[in-house]
């Protein structure tokens, strides 16, 4: 239902002609979800790096773009069965798109303030198994543009069969998908799988704020939201 707000002309006159509606629009504001059955690679913050154990720390960004500004609420990724059921936080990064890959060092994905509770749960496609990585709950507020964004559990690498990021059947949108191994302080962002070119599965959801309808008649200034 519409409320109006009726206000002196006066006071109306000193009012923009159109006003951010506190209200939105929930929607998928990004969507690359129709994950490959087999392919993809390791996407996981372990406690330490060994190469006996396989433990890593590899940060998968994709980019993503936006036509209006949006609020993001919501960042799922498909992976496959493994160890990656039992992480229950994750690293969530996300920068401006400045260039055909990030630039930015290991240590600004990796911060304490970018780790972000998570949950999962499987979604079966025909024989095929994933489990769906959900980071809710966000109010991430984003102008329109493009960007850079990683989604990476915390956990260790497991018994085979591992937990890898599965990528996408539909091809390449924009960029591909890089990896930065945070292991180290560096900001070498490579093909996960060099030298193919992948997007990961990746969908964002939230909303997309509105306008507000400002009318102005007989004196009186009315807003609809």
């Amino acid at each position: 239902m519409f409320r109006r707000y009726v206000r002196p002309f006066a006071f109306a006159l000193s009012l923009p002609l159109a006003l951010l509606a506190t209200s939105a629009s929930a929607a998928v504001l990004w969507d690359q979800s129709n994950w490959h059955a087999t392919e993809g690679s390791v996407n996981l913050n372990s406690n330490s790096c060994s190469q006996i154990s396989g433990n890593t720390k590899a940060h998968v960004a994709n980019d993503v773009h936006f036509d209006t500004p949006v609020v993001i609420k919501t960042v799922r990724i498909w992976e496959s069965l493994g160890n990656v059921q039992t992480s229950t936080s994750a690293y969530l990064w996300i920068a401006p798109k400045t260039g055909p890959m990030p630039t930015e060092a290991a240590s600004l994905v990796t911060l304490v303030a970018n780790q972000k509770p998570i949950t999962s749960t499987t979604e079966v496609i025909g024989p095929n198994t994933a489990v769906v990585v959900t980071c809710a709950n966000l109010n991430i507020s984003l102008p329109a543009g493009d960007y850079w964004v990683s989604l990476t559990p915390r956990h260790n690498l497991g018994i085979f069969p591992y937990s890898v990021a599965k990528v996408v059947t539909d091809g390449v949108v924009g960029d591909p998908s890089r990896v930065i191994i945070a292991c180290t302080e560096n900001s070498n962002w490579l093909l996960p799988l060099a030298p193919a070119e992948w997007d990961y599965a990746m969908r964002i959801e939230g909303d997309q704020p509105v306008p507000a309808e400002a009318t102005t008649w007989g004196g009186i200034k009315a807003i609809y939201r």
